[in-house]
């Protein structure tokens, strides 16, 4: 089974077994009754979500079963994962950045310009961080750059964007 990160368990709060989540993921994967794994000690810990507080640019998560600071505080900086199985189905022109790291770039003449080594998510918008020959580029994931996505992705490309040498 394939497990994806959402999340990482800063510290605890409080003691009732409250924990402080920085979340990574663009989907709402807390809430209550939600499915989740911890990645505690090489293995995958099924939790459910019993209670979620927003906590600034964090939140607050306890989980079912483990309402005590004592069952959690060894949870300390673990990252939490969602099963592929429970991942939600998504709608048109939506993706799971997972699905396209190692996805190959064209540009609008169906020249390859590349491979997705990761996604960038940062404040103007999410970028492709992509490596073609040896080198990396940006290309901003937005509709004026990324023109369609099948099993591959085509962009259109402006003079600049990809240095060649």
């Amino acid at each position: 089974m394939e497990y994806y990160r959402c999340g990482t368990i800063m510290t605890t709060h409080g003691i009732k077994g409250e924990v402080k989540i920085k979340v990574t993921s663009d989907f709402d994967r807390f809430f209550k009754g939600s499915k989740l794994y911890i990645l505690h000690n090489d293995e995958y810990v099924p939790v459910v979500v019993h209670k979620t507080t927003p906590f600034g640019k964090y939140i607050l998560v306890s989980f079912e079963n483990l309402l005590d600071i004592n069952l959690v505080e060894k949870f300390h900086l673990n990252d939490i994962y969602v099963s592929e199985e429970d991942r939600e189905e998504l709608e048109e022109n939506e993706f799971y950045y997972s699905d396209l790291i190692g996805c190959e770039v064209y540009n609008q003449n169906h020249q390859f310009r590349g491979i997705v080594e990761e996604i960038k998510e940062m404040p103007q918008c999410d970028y492709l961080y992509v490596a073609y020959n040896q080198r990396h580029y940006y290309v901003p994931f937005i509709n004026e750059f990324v023109v369609e996505v099948t099993d591959k992705i085509y962009i259109q490309e402006i003079e600049g964007l990809i240095r060649e040498n």
